[in-house]
């Protein structure tokens, strides 16, 4: 991890404006419909293994059960990260390219990046913030699929040392993505510790929201931010 890279980290802009608070989408919005919860739920995030893992990140719910996995980026020799549900069943890809106007793509299991089902784009300032953008399956009626098909989240960094994540879907934010100060045996304060730093993530998620998809957003920025293995 590059020097400038860690300073790019510490050094980011404060978004100047205000947070909003949590607050449920006004419909649900997701790319698996089966993982909508119906009440707020909290996730922790874990970083481990390597590019080659095949679980290089764990999802898990309150009691510690595993919700979800991501693989290593280079597992099975496939440039992407693939993601499973508890019993192991692949559920979608995530795939990384060098991009300004659609950095990451997530399909299905085995789709080439043409037939994405959502796309992540960087915004140019500040560093860590991106939009993601996705086809609402939850749309229900011929008028929300007119309305609602097409979502796009902004997602916006904040914070200097403790980093966290605003899930912000219009005028409401809908999901949190924070360093965990509970589940992390250190707090990363100087620039020095911040190398090779992948900190555990509580993923906070409202009513009416995927699950599936607040984890992929969650990978997404502790991949950006932290650097990925």
């Amino acid at each position: 991890m590059s020097g400038a890279y860690i300073e790019a980290r510490m050094d980011h802009a404060i978004s100047s404006q205000p947070r909003k608070v949590l607050k449920a989408p006004d419909r649900p919005i997701a790319i698996r419909e089966n993982y909508i919860t119906d009440s707020k739920t909290l996730l922790t995030l874990r970083p481990q293994g390597d590019a080659q893992s095949v679980a290089a990140y764990k999802v898990q719910d309150e009691n510690g059960v595993t919700q979800f996995t991501a693989s290593g980026r280079k597992y099975n020799g496939r440039s992407c990260r693939e993601f499973r549900d508890a019993s192991g069943l692949p559920l979608f890809e995530l795939h990384r390219k060098i991009s300004l106007r659609n950095a990451w793509f997530i399909t299905l299991p085995g789709s080439p990046t043409a037939d994405s089902i959502a796309t992540g784009a960087p915004r140019l300032a500040p560093f860590g913030n991106f939009t993601f953008t996705f086809i609402n399956v939850a749309a229900t009626n011929v008028k929300q699929l007119m309305d609602d098909e097409e979502v796009t989240l902004e997602i916006e960094r904040h914070g200097r040392v403790l980093e966290s994540f605003d899930v912000v879907d219009g005028d409401r934010k809908i999901a949190e993505v924070r360093e965990s100060i509970h589940h992390n045996k250190k707090i990363a304060l100087t620039t020095s510790a911040r190398r090779n730093y992948r900190p555990v993530l509580d993923i906070i998620v409202t009513p009416g929201v995927d699950l599936s998809l607040a984890t992929a957003i969650a990978i997404i920025a502790s991949d950006s931010v932290f650097g990925s293995e």
